[in-house]
């Protein structure tokens, strides 16, 4: 679960309904923070990074590969408060396979290199601290041998005018520490997190990581804020160059309007919808018709007190929907949906939910927060049905 803190041990690829295996060696106490493992990419921190790491804490994270590939470490930050040979607190990786061990590391006793290629399939990243004053504490990130990239994106890289390119982002990149200014309609700023704000343009799913093809075009004076897939960016209202990001391999620039645009619906149905009796005793009808975005007047509605409501929409023929965008009610009416799920089907009798690129449970969408801002969710991979819900 992308954010979950872990009880001491995480492991790549691991069943999460398992418990974790005993802390044994390990000191008391919890030095686990954002942890999102998968067995071809992801993403660690120590708890509270990028705040003081706390005292007397330890965790351990087991990363393991496909057979046939080795892992390869990328350190986004390790400042960890000095002393003499890292005693107060220190960063171990030991590479089993190979018998030998990278570290310890601290501030006065750091990598020598951001990355670090090993040659084996199975590291354990080793963190312990006692006490001390000072330290962010450790971001790091992996990736396999076997991904596609020319290079590789620690979670912070994206500050640093990346060059037009390929560059592979590790899994979890959503909840680290880092702004990202612009939309996918506008491209974002050079200064960017970039592997953020390639989830943000749904160009990568969190959960996986990915592939991304950078190109750099000059920028517009006003980077206009937007919510999309779980991640808000920021307003700026400088102009730059920056960079525009693309699913790689692939010509598409955004998966919500250069790759296709906006579907026709050849008909909408719904669970139910509210007939509301106005002031002067008429009816209005919040019909399934009215969810179509960028209709006149009010958009549709189920009926008050409906549990279970489903808005449906009958696209005429299977389509590859490759995003949705949602938005509330009216200027008038503070109606919105706050999350929701998505059922697919390609019959009108059989219907899958939708499970996003992780596959392990239902996925719930983060909808909208007001009645009158868009919210953009992509579906990675995309969804091919006629009728989706």
């Amino acid at each position: 679960v992308p954010g979950a803190v872990p009880s001491g041990e995480t492991e790549a690829g691991s069943n999460p309904a398992e418990p974790p295996p005993p802390r044994s060696g390990l000191s008391a106490g919890d030095g686990c923070g954002h942890t999102l493992l998968t067995p071809h990419s992801g993403t660690l921190s120590s708890k509270n990074y990028p705040g003081t790491y706390p005292n007397h804490t330890a965790c351990r994270w087991r990363l393991r590969a496909p057979p046939g590939t080795s892992l390869l470490l990328a350190f986004g930050d390790v400042d960890l408060e000095p002393s003499e040979r890292c005693a107060r607190s220190s960063l171990l990786l030991a590479d089993p396979q190979a018998g030998t061990a990278y570290g310890p590391y601290c501030r006065n006793a750091g990598p020598a290199a951001p990355l670090l290629v090993t040659n084996s399939s199975a590291v354990t990243v080793l963190f312990n601290s006692t006490s001390h004053r000072s330290g962010r504490g450790l971001l790091l990130s992996y990736a396999t041998s076997q991904h596609p990239g020319r290079g590789e994106a620690s979670p912070r890289d994206a500050e640093t005018h990346t060059p037009p390119g390929l560059v592979y982002c590790p899994a979890g990149c959503k909840d680290i520490d880092g702004d990202i200014w612009g939309n996918p309609s506008q491209g974002y700023r050079d200064t960017s997190v970039l592997c953020k704000a390639a989830v943000h343009a749904g160009v990568i799913a969190d959960e996986l990581g990915g592939q991304v093809t950078l190109s750099r075009e000059k920028g517009i004076t006003l980077y206009e804020s937007a919510f999309a897939n779980g991640l808000h960016s920021k307003r700026w209202a400088r102009g730059s160059w920056g960079p525009w990001l693309h699913p790689a391999p692939g010509p598409c620039r955004l998966p919500l309007s250069a790759c296709g645009d906006a579907l026709e619906v050849a008909a909408f149905n719904a669970s139910s919808w509210w007939y509301e009796v106005d002031a002067l005793g008429q009816d209005r009808a919040w019909a399934a018709e009215q969810a179509a975005l960028g209709a006149a007047g009010h958009s549709w509605a189920a009926e008050p007190g409906s549990e279970g409501a489903w808005l449906e929409l009958d696209l005429g023929t299977r389509r590859n929907v490759t995003g949705i965008i949602t938005k509330g009610s009216s200027e008038r009416y503070d109606y919105y949906v706050t999350s929701y799920r998505v059922s697919s089907s390609r019959d009108g009798k059989n219907w899958r939910t939708y499970r996003g690129s992780g596959g392990q449970e239902d996925k719930v969408f983060e909808g909208n927060a007001d009645s009158h801002g868009e919210v953009s969710n992509a579906f990675i991979p995309p969804i091919v049905a006629r009728y989706v819900r």
